[in-house]
């Protein structure tokens, strides 16, 4: 799924204030989280850059991406309750990932010690190989991520305890009715640059099981409890692969069918089903 974090609409002038308090926490989170992996001895900006001012720019710049694409979500959750469909500017969607994109490019820029493409862990050697590896993880990942979302969504249920809201985020629905070309620009943006962080960056330096937390924390201010173990559970299964495969193109092949499926099928369906 699309990053939610900072690739909503911009907040109206009356939430400016707590948008700016979010903000300030969410990059503290992100200091404090880049420092306490440094403690553990996961300091790419001190392993990658040799000068120190490249090291301190390397942390800030890490400190500041985690926490505008995984700790500001964090703080919004159930922001998409306040979010007026009507209000929204569609290419705003794409502020997070262009701030990935800023950030994979700076931090290449500072160390500049591999191409782009071995920066990325993009492989061109064997390409349909590669695309048919990421076709059925994103679908098997897709089968599992449901079945795991409703064994859950059952326990819960089954416990008494509303875990979910009584209602769709209406910013929700609206990606639901989206056109076409539109969502697959969002699938596209996703597929791409969230692979080319949270797996060919984050997970090559801080492993499988931190990547995927805090992937699947940047998709919290959805305000759909079950939709972030969903998360949890594809980025896992195309972290393993990762693993598996050493590539990035498989990767991003598996997100592009996750996210086509829930995007293009059962977003649509669920909204419908929800409302009729």
């Amino acid at each position: 799924m699309s990053l939610p974090g900072c690739n909503l609409d911009l907040p109206p002038r009356s939430r400016f204030p707590r948008a700016v308090n979010q903000l300030h926490l969410a990059l503290l989170l992100g200091l404090l989280a880049v420092s306490a992996f440094a403690v553990v001895g996961l300091a790419p900006h001190r392993r990658e850059f040799h000068n120190p001012i490249a090291q301190a720019a390397g942390l800030l710049l890490l400190a500041a991406i985690l926490g505008l694409v995984v700790f500001l979500p964090i703080s919004e959750f159930g922001a998409g309750d306040e979010i007026k469909p009507e209000e929204i500017w569609f290419p705003t969607l794409f502020v997070g990932h262009f701030a990935l994109t800023a950030f994979l490019v700076l931090w290449w820029g500072i160390g500049r010690s591999e191409t782009p493409a071995g920066f990325l862990h993009l492989s061109f050697n064997d390409v349909p190989g590669q695309i048919w590896s990421g076709l059925q993880a994103g679908l098997t990942g897709w089968a599992l991520t449901l079945a795991v979302t409703m064994v859950i969504a059952t326990a819960v249920a089954g416990a008494g305890v509303a875990a979910e809201p009584d209602k769709i985020p209406p910013v929700v629905s609206w990606m639901a009715t989206l056109p076409i070309g539109h969502k697959l620009l969002i699938i596209t943006a996703a597929m791409t640059i969230e692979e080319a962080f949270f797996r060919g960056f984050l997970q090559t330096r801080y492993g499988l099981i931190p990547s995927s937390l805090l992937f699947a924390c940047g998709h919290f201010s959805y305000g759909l409890p079950f939709l972030v173990v969903g998360v949890l559970v594809i980025s896992l299964v195309i972290g393993r692969l990762f693993q598996r495969t050493g590539q990035l193109l498989p990767c991003i092949v598996a997100h592009g069918v996750f996210d086509a499926i829930q995007l293009l099928v059962v977003l649509p369906w669920a909204v419908q089903a929800w409302h009729s």
